[in-house]
């Protein structure tokens, strides 16, 4: 029996993706809007259950730290405001919450803005791109909605054999831990996976949230493998990144170090401030460079991954790179 051999375009996905994100600077606004809402790495949020269990916290708090950029500090607004008078109480919370919703909404409409971004031939102005988007806000939210409901429930079901493990530390909670492991861990993977292809579906061809989630699924259960392979890849280049953005922010500390000993010694409280008033300006704005960057790469990815999948050549042929070791003539 004969195998079609597959093709490999992995490191053209990302050759082209990184192109994009640096022709595309104006859309790293979206990205990071986008941010605010994305589920983070699955092996992050894995180890954010196994550390919950660990350290005893709340299984739902961690979900949401996971989950929702800013969710700790929202909640220590909230503790805060528990101290206050019922009006100030009400008032205060009322608005947080209002600010929590429109960061929500802002940053569906940035998933929305960032594909429409990505996928036109031509460089959008952000103001068009954001106009495009407004027509799938509902749909995405919904998508997403439906993302977090499964992803939360599937980490607490996968918590509990870890929990059991590390209160018994018995031969048999160490196997169900295991079993947890290899169950939910790519579930959860794969939900994460279905959640990035139904909103590009949404967005690329305008159907309804079931249509698109059903195409999504199809789309994965036939290249499944490569799928994997991909937010593998993905991953590990992401986690490279990031360690040298670290190294590279380490060395750029340097030159503030030796200012800051300067503004001490000088005794001038104006320069002391001013120091570290540019240094704080200079380091939000490179975070938000690249996390903003890093999101626009994932979502370019994505999309290319996803019009990949649709070309005649690879409606034929296996894609993966796994396949292709095993391959047989």
């Amino acid at each position: 029996m004969s195998f079609k051999k597959p093709i490999t375009i992995y490191r053209s996905l990302i050759r082209d993706a990184a192109m994009l994100t640096w022709q595309r600077k104006s859309l790293w606004v979206f990205g990071i809007f986008a941010a605010f809402i994305s589920t983070g790495g699955v092996l992050d949020i894995a180890k954010t259950g196994m550390h919950k269990v660990q350290s005893g916290g709340n299984i739902f708090a961690q979900l949401f730290e996971a989950t929702f950029v800013g969710f700790t500090l929202f909640g220590q607004y909230i503790r805060q405001f528990s101290q206050m008078s019922p009006f100030w109480t009400t008032l205060l919370f009322l608005c947080t919450t209002l600010i929590f919703i429109g960061l929500v909404l802002l940053a569906v409409v940035s998933q929305a803005s960032l594909i429409h971004g990505i996928k036109s031939p031509i460089i959008l102005h952000p103001l068009h791109a954001r106009k495009q988007a407004s027509v799938h806000v509902s749909s995405i939210f919904w998508i997403d909605a439906f993302t977090k409901i499964i992803s939360g429930i599937l980490i607490v079901v996968s918590t509990l054999p870890v929990w059991w493990y590390y209160t018994s530390t018995s031969s048999v909670s160490f196997f169900a831990a295991f079993v947890q492991l290899v169950i939910f861990f790519p579930m959860i993977l794969i939900i994460n996976m279905l959640s990035m292809l139904s909103v590009i579906h949404v967005v690329e061809t305008g159907e309804s949230v079931s249509k698109s989630i059903a195409d999504a699924w199809h789309i994965f259960s036939k290249h499944w493998l490569a799928s994997i392979e991909f937010a593998l890849v993905l991953f590990i280049l992401m986690s490279g990144v990031g360690f040298l953005f670290l190294a590279c922010a380490a060395l750029v500390s340097i030159p503030f170090a030796v200012l800051y000993s300067v503004t001490l010694l000088s005794g001038s409280l104006f320069l002391f401030f001013g120091a570290n008033l540019v240094f704080a300006l200079v380091a939000f704005c490179l975070i938000l460079m690249f996390g903003g960057s890093i999101v626009t790469f994932q979502y370019a990815a994505w999309y290319l991954f996803y019009k990949k999948t649709f070309e005649e050549t690879h409606k034929k042929n296996p894609i993966s790179k796994f396949a292709r070791l095993f391959q047989k003539s």
